[in-house]
This record gives structure tokens, sequence and C-alpha cells, in this order.
């Protein structure tokens, strides 16, 4: 079973077991559907998530904003067909402290975006940005412009 037909098994899933589900019921589940193959497929597999984990854990501690950043960073080249590591360490000082500036402000927009759903999931749906009953379209229209940019896609 294929990594496609894996993902479209866990639909069924979630219509059987959720809405909230865990790691364990999803890994028993695939495990149910066959989606590990084989003890050597599993092992070489988690040892690509191990070595994922530990390159995300590496960290660069920029001095100008005392801030923490991952070093090395995930990229897919389609020409390669493979995923390579990118070391901000050897990027030009220049072009590092850009990207520092603009991770950082980045970072603050995503940490309010995850509390914000998190608090959406704890059921405190008090944000205007929530949709509820209301026509979306009312919504937007009322949200005040942000620099200028629409806000439909």
């Amino acid at each position: 079973m294929g990594p496609a037909e894996i993902v479209a098994s866990l639909k069924e899933l979630c219509i059987e077991k959720g809405p909230r589900l865990t790691t364990e019921q999803i890994v028993d589940w695939i495990d149910h559907q066959g989606g590990f193959e084989s003890d050597a497929e599993l092992l070489a597999f988690a040892k690509k998530m191990k070595a994922r984990q530990f390159a995300r854990m590496l960290e660069y501690e920029d001095e100008e904003s005392n801030l923490r950043v991952k070093r090395l960073w995930s990229f897919y080249d389609p020409e390669l067909g493979r995923r390579f590591y990118a070391d901000i360490l050897q990027m030009p000082d220049d072009r590092r402290r850009r990207l520092v500036r603009q991770y950082a402000q980045f970072l603050d927009q995503l940490r309010s975006v995850r509390r914000a759903m998190a608090d959406y999931f704890a059921g405190q749906q008090f944000f205007d940005f929530y949709v509820g009953d209301e026509d979306e379209d009312l919504v937007l229209e009322s949200a005040p412009a942000t620099g200028g940019r629409s806000r439909r896609h």
C-alpha cells in the first residue's frame, strides 16, 4: 500500500473514530491496513524521520536579535528529485540577517494563528475572523484592510 492509498484510507478513520484522533490510533490504523509493508521499510523510514528530527534541532543563535533559528532548512529539488538541507550559516551575512528578520516577523504571525486555532478547537470561538453562521463574504468585507492587499485569493 503506497502513501496515496494510506492517506485515502485515513478518511475512513476520521469518519469512524473522529473528531479527535491520537497518534497511536493513526499508527494502529495504518498497521491494520497493511501500510507498513515490512520491518525493513519501517526501520528505514524511522531512521529518516529521526534524522530529520535531529536536523530540526540544530539551531543558530542570531547575535543581533538573540533569536534561535533552525540552522538547516529542508527543501525539495525537483530537478534532482530529492530533498536537500540548506545551512543558513553558509549564506552571505547580509542575506542571513534579512532571512532572520523575515523569519522573526513570520514567527510572530504564525504563533498568533496557532494560538487562535488552538483556542478555536478548545471551544473559545470569540475571534472576529472565525466564520460561523454568518456569510463568509460579509465577514471578509467587514475585515480591516491590511497593507492594501486583498484578503481574497
